[in-house]
């Protein structure tokens, strides 16, 4: 889209009007604004948007309705897919409340809220939040987009425990949806994404955990196929209140990293048991028993600890990633993953995990992958896989046949093409993780709450 006097005369008479900012090519701050999470991901919006309140997210869809341009929210960047031409990139950053109802079991949390910011805030309740691995991530992106979270296989994805959606539709209405406002609008809520309009609050469920035990496991890289074997069979009787993602990891070579860690390749195996710490090292046992760790960091913790487990960077960094979710890992899988990884490991390839799934996800829904209470549901496989390759030297070219090619190779046939949102990759729309039916449904919900189809979501409908 070409931009005009039109457009620069819209922004400029919004940025008298809005409390919050309003932030244009060319602005000092202007390449820090518009940055995803994902520095590998170049975003080139109209402007970027800081509303302070709900009258001026109002205020900022008037604007788009008379610039023909659209609104895409982005909390944090996390979820950034695209270069956002002809769209307003709104921050809800302003929208930071954190209430916890302790005897009710709910949280009330703003758009803006990070789970490092709501974790502490349940510290000493005995309750937890379904979140995920890393507590930069926007709590409301996280669970709008599925959640697949250390306790899904307890209870359920994170989506499933919004309990209200306050946001503010294309029309400029503050709506608060529920189950009993408005069934169908949660229903695409609980996992479509960012389409029907720009949230300023959830309302969340919490869930008893008065004891957590986990932590990181760190195992010699030659010992992988032992450890995801081992960690299979542990899972396969596991409670649902054990969770283990196993994974592998090479270690740059790098100042920043211990020197006896430099250029290492690791198994590891991440670890959070809802329970005490004699019953979680009893599941452990026989992993433990079966290869011998270099490390065990395994041990109580508090929910405010909940990211030290995995430990994942927390700063913004340019990467290229993958996904899959694997129905059968029977036979030759693991050590065909394995030998996938150690084929791309040349190429630039970091890590990749497996994240167990089964538990409350294979009871939630109908086996098509749809639920009743949210269209992000039911996953019929056995596990979810996430690789990443860190681009640590920006004038490397890295080449994606040859970094997640192997990894492709060792997993065909034994995918299916159902995931949780949280997991699509660059590139990837709501097309990537849901039905046809799912998808004709949420177009028909978007067409009633947007027909001008003013929000663009970060994970887009089919055209």
């Amino acid at each position: 889209m070409t931009f005009t006097s039109h457009h620069e005369s819209a922004f400029e008479e919004l940025a008298k009007l809005l409390d919050g900012a309003v932030i244009r090519p060319g602005d000092a701050t202007w390449d820090e604004a518009r940055a995803a999470w994902n520095l590998a991901i170049d975003q080139q919006p109209a402007a970027v948007v800081t509303p302070s309140h709900v009258e001026d997210i109002g205020l900022i869809l008037k604007a788009a309705h008379a610039t023909g341009l659209d609104v895409s929210v982005q909390p944090g960047g996390h979820g950034a897919n695209g270069d956002l031409a002809g769209c307003i990139l709104l921050r809800p950053s302003a929208f930071d409340e954190v209430t916890v109802h302790v005897e009710e079991r709910f949280a009330r949390v703003g758009a803006g809220v990070r789970f490092g910011a709501l974790l502490p805030a349940l510290e000493g309740t005995g309750l937890i939040a379904l979140a995920g691995t890393t507590p930069d991530v926007n709590v409301t992106g996280y669970m709008l987009s599925g959640g697949h979270s250390w306790f899904s296989r307890w209870k359920g994805l994170a989506a499933h425990s919004i309990r209200a959606v306050e946001l503010v539709d294309a029309a400029g209405e503050l709506r608060r949806v529920t189950a009993e406002s408005d069934p169908e609008l949660l229903w695409a809520l609980r996992g479509g994404g960012g389409l029907f309009g720009v949230v300023t609050a959830l309302e969340i469920d919490l869930f008893e955990a008065p004891e957590l035990f986990g932590g990181k496991i760190l195992f010699p890289g030659a010992a992988a196929e032992a450890v995801f074997t081992l960690v299979d069979a542990v899972m396969a009787e596991a409670p649902d209140e054990l969770t283990i993602f196993p994974g592998l990891l090479n270690m740059p070579d790098a100042p920043f990293v211990p020197e006896p860690m430099r250029g290492q390749t690791f198994a590891t195996a991440d670890v959070v048991f809802v329970g005490p710490a004699d019953a979680g090292s009893a599941l452990l046992a026989p992993l433990l028993a079966g290869v011998t760790p270099l490390a065990d960091m395994t041990r109580p913790f508090t929910i405010s600890q909940l990211g030290e487990v995995a430990d994942e960077p927390q700063d913004p960094s340019a990467a290229l990633d993958w996904s899959a979710t694997l129905t059968d890992m029977s036979g030759s899988a693991w050590a065909d993953l394995i030998a996938g990884f150690r084929t791309a490991s040349p190429a630039g390839l970091t890590m990749v995990v497996a994240r167990p799934l089964g538990g409350a996800i294979a009871s939630t829904g109908s086996r098509s992958g749809s639920d009743t209470t949210g269209v992000v549901g039911h996953l019929d496989a056995d596990y979810l896989i996430f690789a990443a390759a860190f681009v640590m030297d920006p004038t490397r070219v890295l080449d994606l046949d040859d970094i997640f090619g192997p990894l492709e190779d060792a997993v065909a046939g034994r995918t299916v093409q159902l995931t949780v949102p949280t997991f699509l990759v660059h590139g990837q729309g709501l097309a990537d993780a849901y039905g046809e039916a799912d998808l004709a449904r949420l177009a028909e919900i978007k067409r009633r709450v947007d027909p001008y189809d003013v929000i663009r979501s970060n994970r887009g409908l089919p055209a």
